[in-house]
């Protein structure tokens, strides 16, 4: 037929057609493809490669909720601020109407005499106004109030507090995800390690195999080279456990979603400078000053509320009384009063006042020594970045000497085995030294990049 193509398959030797697709409609292709293409993009965006610790950090600095909560925490702070600049002059006051229908009004004993009747005799006359509308507005404001603008100065350090509390949230975070992205690294490094010295272990294993069907070896040659190769296999899978487990932590740390699948590649330079330059850190020494200015005002603020305070005060009232149950009668003047004046107030000392003071004291003294903690400290931890570093520039320098060293023992030895001059034992041990000394290798390489990255971040955020 024109136009149309069969597919056919072979039963029994016998072709047979199993459907027509040229009268089938192209559409149907075009959303498959589609379909797999938004399939494809999904899992796409739940994967996430890095190649380089400072592509974490840009995620992180994004993405991280514990950032986010830090400017959640700015963001209150510079509010409190506002509510801090109207707590100075303290102003209090309202405005109120009130509208009032008497019931029943109350009843007086009035001497008879004043209207005329028996003198010694009273007469009982209600008194008093049905109707009364009054408007009121009282006004306080404080004229001294030092405990007002100590106050407004402590809301000033609570905003760079919080700014400097999420510097050092960044440095500590920064630096814990630094830790762990290399931990990653060198897992990754070892376990490609493992993997060629699991061939050599199932190679070793294979030449006892042959010497013992040969007559050459005992059984126990066989079961000491099966063993090295399962310690191996063991060493091999403990291995890819741990990568996952810090690929766990690494999630924890950068608030990525269980569900979220990420890769590291780490394709940074391995270049290593001879002299590297190290800052001295001011943000754990700049979080602790702000800390002891904090609690100074805090204890200053205690102090000044026992002081007296200077206020004025005003207030204005209007009323109207009317027989008539109106709320406004046009027909009825409105009493109008209203008074100003300067109060004086001169708090009274209590138990709870005299243990606030005191606990105020007591955290600001605390806070003066933690930053003189935080100042040796942050000397100390520069010239242990410096160590650190040189520490894993020497082993990358003896260790690779010694891992290239540890090889070629166990080739000439593995050598002289399959020739019969030397035992097994001493084949093993020179295998197991030499897998040693690449996992020593490989340690201080990766320790290197660790050091400089936290020099790096030591330098940066400053």
């Amino acid at each position: 037929m024109i136009g149309n193509r069969f597919l056919f398959k072979m039963k029994n030797n016998t072709p047979q057609r199993i459907f027509s697709t040229a009268t089938e409609p192209k559409k149907h292709l075009i959303c498959i493809l589609a379909l797999s293409l938004f399939f494809l993009n999904i899992c796409r965006a739940q994967h996430n490669e890095f190649h380089s610790v400072d592509s974490l950090f840009s995620y992180v600095s994004s993405k991280s909720i514990t950032l986010q909560s830090d400017e959640i925490r700015i963001g209150q702070a510079k509010k409190a601020r506002l509510a801090a600049i109207l707590s100075v002059p303290d102003m209090s006051g309202n405005l109120s109407f009130n509208y009032t229908n008497n019931t029943k009004l109350p009843v007086n004993l009035f001497p008879a005499s004043v209207f005329g009747g028996q003198d010694g005799t009273f007469v009982p006359i209600q008194t008093g106004i049905p109707f009364v509308s009054t408007g009121n507005e009282n006004i306080d404001v404080k004229l001294i109030n030092l405990k007002g603008w100590e106050n407004l100065k402590l809301s000033k350090l609570n905003i760079q507090k919080s700014i400097a509390d999420k510097k050092l949230t960044v440095k500590i975070l920064y630096e814990d995800i630094a830790s762990t992205y290399y931990n990653i690294v060198s897992l990754q490094q070892q376990l490609s390690s493992t993997e060629k010295n699991l061939q050599s272990a199932e190679n070793l294993l294979q030449i006892t195999t042959n010497k013992y069907a040969g007559g050459l070896i005992k059984q126990q040659d066989v079961n000491e080279a099966k063993i090295s190769s399962l310690d191996t296999r063991e060493n091999y899978n403990q291995i890819k456990y741990q990568i996952q487990q810090q690929y766990l932590v690494l999630k924890i740390l950068c608030d990525f979603p269980e569900d979220e699948q990420i890769t590291i590649q780490d394709l940074q330079d391995s270049l290593f400078s001879e002299k590297v330059k190290v800052g001295l850190s001011r943000v754990g020494i700049e979080n602790s000053e702000l800390k002891e200015s904090v609690a100074l005002s805090n204890y200053r603020q205690q102090k000044y509320a026992l002081y007296p305070t200077l206020s004025f005060f005003q207030s204005y009232t209007t009323q109207q009384n009317n027989t008539r149950s109106r709320l406004f009668d046009s027909n009825v003047d409105w009493i109008n009063s209203s008074y100003i004046g300067l109060k004086l107030s001169i708090p009274i000392p209590s138990s709870s006042t005299m243990r606030q003071i005191s606990e105020a004291n007591h955290n600001y003294l605390l806070a003066q020594k933690d930053t003189e903690q935080q100042k040796i400290k942050a000397g100390i931890e520069q010239r242990q970045l410096e160590i650190d570093y040189y520490k894993a520039l020497s082993q990358i320098s003896s260790y690779g000497e010694v891992a290239q060293l540890r090889k070629e023992n166990y080739e000439k030895n593995l050598s002289l085995y399959q020739e019969g001059l030397i035992e097994l034992q001493k084949v093993l041990n020179s295998y197991d030294d030499m897998v040693n000394s690449i996992y020593n290798l490989v340690s201080a390489q990766v320790s290197a990049s660790a050091a400089k990255t936290k020099i790096h971040i030591n330098n940066t955020i400053r």
